[in-house]
């Protein structure tokens, strides 16, 4: 079945970080190679069933999807705001400090 924006909404306000996945993308690999580099956790969802509400919500399809504390952060290396992305805000500490960490 195809997923609703409700569904993604009780999805990413679930979990602290929610990484919405596709196998054969290098941009999630490399993405979540850095996360667990940092020890940070997270949920890890087949991006696919999600793709048509995500963009409706993000505007963006392209996986990953990141998602902290139900605030869209981008993909790997960028998003939809100057200050998204997962390896920047790593090297920034912006992810960190978005868990509250």
């Amino acid at each position: 079945r195809i997923s609703t924006m409700s569904d993604v909404e009780a999805l990413v306000g679930t979990h602290n970080v929610v990484f919405f996945d596709s196998p054969s993308c290098p941009y999630c690999r490399k993405a979540e190679a850095a996360l667990r580099q940092a020890d940070i956790e997270f949920t890890k969802v087949p991006i696919d069933p999600y793709r048509a509400a995500l963009k409706d919500m993000t505007g963006k399809t392209s996986a990953p999807s990141v998602w902290i504390k139900g605030t869209y952060v981008g993909g790997c290396n960028d998003g939809t705001e100057p200050w998204h992305g997962v390896l920047p805000m790593l090297a920034n500490g912006k992810f960190k400090e978005f868990l509250g960490a």
